[in-house]
Order: C-alpha cells, then structure tokens, then sequence
C-alpha cells in the first residue's frame, strides 16, 4: 500500500447521524484539541443513494462551529459515514499501466458492484500489494451524496481539500505493519478492517439499526467470518483487535476474548488529543487518524472519472 506523502490540512471534520466532530492539527506537528457539536435527530441520515443531508442549516451551523473553535484555515479533510460509500477490494492478474486505462479498468470491475451507475460515481482508489499480488482498494461514493457532503462544507466556509470515508481514516491510527483487525461501531454502521503489511486485507461494511446491540449476533458472526477469511486466504492470523466504539467497551470486550482468544483493546489516540478529551465521550477515532498524516495509508483523494 501506497503511504500518501501529501501534506493535508490542518482540521479534519466528521460526520455522523449524531454529531459533527472536528480536530486539529497543531503547529507542533500534533493532533492536539478537538471540538463537537450534536446534530438534532434525523438531520443527517448517511446512506449510498437518496438525500444525506436533511436539515442543512443545522449540519452547516454544526460545521462553522466546530471548525470555528479549532480557529484554523478554511481548508478541511471531510470525513463521510461509512454508510454513504462502499469501500470495495477487487482482485486483479493484471492493471494496466497507462493512469487512464486502470481507471476505466477498475471501474469495469466496480460496475457489478454497486446499486448505482458507476457512471454517476465518484471513484478513488490505489493498488497494493498483497501475497505477491496486486490487488486495489477503492472508496465509492455516488456523485450526488459526494456533492451533498462537499456543498454544504463550502456553505459553512470551508473548502473539502480531501475527503475520505470514515473506517480509512480510523485506520490511520493502526499499526499495519502486523495483521490486526479494526472494529468501528458507529451509530448506523458497524466496519471491520484487517490490515497486514502495510495492504488491506479485508474491509467490510454492515448497517446497524440505531437500537442494535453493539455485542450482537450479527458483530460476532462478521468477526468470526473475517478473521477465517484471512486465516483461509491469505494464511494471517489476526494477532491483535482495537475497537472505536460509539458504546462502552466492557461487555464486547468480554465477548470478543472469549469467542477470538484475542484480547480487544480501545484505539489509542494521539496523547495531546486523548487529554484534550479527557473525560468526554466523541467520536475521535476518524478525524485523528485522517490527520496522522505518517501513518494514513488509505485512498484519499476524489478520483472522478
């Protein structure tokens, strides 16, 4: 996988039904405070196709506010809910060399993957390597949600210079150097991603009912499936579990150990960030890593066709 040496801006912002959350970047090179606002229910319903964004006005006070209190520049790394992409691994024998041929190629493939024209799709992606192999890692969003999202960034006066979904930010504070599998429990979603010698293994997506126990049937089971997935395929056994969690991690903590043998441990953030938070409860997994800009190793910028 390709470390991305851009040079981001300061301020990551994330979306989620609940709350708008945003952290900057501080001159020292650390990502050291953090600011959230709450949205009103039903405000921002994250989803593949059909409106986003229903009360505008609200996400956009929710955006100038947050990014106001950070008291950086205009110029943001959006962060979109997992639920409004489909981030997809694709197997290849062979990619075309010339940038536009594997572009046409890769969406070729995506085609049968999506509920949507990939015509009317904004597609980034990147090669990697895995096994000897070459396989991509792309991130989907329908151009009308992407549009959406953007806009009313640039309503709050701010400018979307990158954007990502949320699960390949988080995983900018992984370690991918040794197999280890990500759980991020968020509130209309629940992703899962192995990751191994610097390359995505796995990435998978599922919707959760906003009264879904985060220790459900259906987590163990996408657990369980990823981790024979990876041991079967590519001959990895997952050595370690961190968990960013919307919920309280004791009793999937518990159960996780008991049903894996591996210990769940919470996703460390950045120290100037962790007591910047102290006690509070925001989601602050996606927007530290997105800025963790020499560990973030994921698609990053809007490949449009």
């Amino acid at each position: 996988m390709v470390i991305l040496k851009d040079r981001r801006p300061r301020v990551a912002c994330e979306f989620s039904p609940t709350q708008v959350v945003a952290a900057r970047l501080g001159e020292s090179g650390v990502v050291d405070s953090f600011s959230a606002r709450a949205l009103p229910p039903g405000a921002l319903v994250p989803a593949l196709m059909g409106v986003n964004v229903t009360a505008r006005e609200a996400v956009r006070t929710a955006i100038q506010d947050t990014v106001a209190e950070l008291g950086c520049g205009r110029d943001v790394t959006a962060i979109l809910p997992d639920a409004s992409c489909r981030v997809i691994l694709i197997d290849l024998e062979v990619l075309p060399d010339r940038p536009g041929e594997a572009d046409a190629f890769v969406r070729l493939r995506l085609r049968r993957s999506l509920p949507f024209d990939i015509e009317k799709a904004c597609v980034s992606w990147q090669a990697q390597g895995v096994n000897g192999k070459t396989n991509v890692l792309a991130a989907v969003t329908q151009s009308a949600v992407l549009e959406e999202y953007e806009s009313v960034v640039r309503e709050a006066g701010c400018n979307p210079g990158f954007v990502l979904p949320s699960i390949l930010a988080t995983l900018g504070l992984v370690d991918a150097t040794v197999p280890t599998l990500l759980i991020k429990i968020d509130p209309a979603t629940i992703s899962l991603a192995v990751v191994n010698n610097l390359a995505v293994l796995l990435l998978r997506i599922l919707d959760r009912a906003p009264d879904e126990p985060a220790a459900g049937t259906q987590l163990l089971a996408a657990v369980h499936h990823s981790l024979a997935f990876c041991q079967d395929v590519h001959g990895t056994k997952v050595q370690g579990i961190l968990v960013s969690s919307v919920t309280p991690l004791e009793e999937l903590s518990s159960l996780l150990e008991e049903s894996t043998g591996v210990r769940p441990q919470a996703l460390v953030y950045p120290a100037g960030l962790q007591a910047a938070c102290g006690s509070q409860h925001a989601m602050l997994g996606a927007v530290a890593g997105a800025l963790a800009q020499e560990k973030l190793t994921q698609v990053s910028r809007k490949r449009p066709r």
